[in-house]
């Protein structure tokens, strides 16, 4: 099965369950933001997809944070591939000027 086919069918099933839970969940709700003295009344949805949307930042947040080792280690690795590239040209160049093909002579055979 085509790998585009699938991330559409599962893309469209996911947005159709999202419109109908926020379509069945549109009830306000209020919610009380304590040491502010604030009370909020959305739709219950709203408050869910916040919540949802928040927690996706902080694991995105995460996940970058704990990928940094290792995006390090890469970049890292890529210098040290640049400099010994260039140490190997900088060998070539220089094998390439000092060995000049000279022509040997053989030696005189019984002269």
């Amino acid at each position: 099965m085509n790998v585009k086919l699938v991330h559409w069918l599962i893309t469209v099933s996911l947005a159709i369950v999202i419109v109908i839970f926020a379509l069945n969940n549109r009830t306000p709700v209020e919610v009380d933001l304590f040491p502010f003295g604030l009370v909020i009344a959305w739709p219950l949805f709203v408050f869910v997809f916040l919540g949802m949307g928040i927690g996706a930042v902080i694991g995105l947040i995460m996940a970058w944070i704990s990928g940094h080792p290792a995006r390090k280690t890469s970049r890292d690795r890529k210098t040290r591939i640049r400099e010994l590239e260039r140490q190997v040209e900088t060998l070539q160049s220089s094998a390439d000027s000092s060995t000049q093909l000279t022509p040997i002579r053989p030696p005189a055979l019984l002269e």
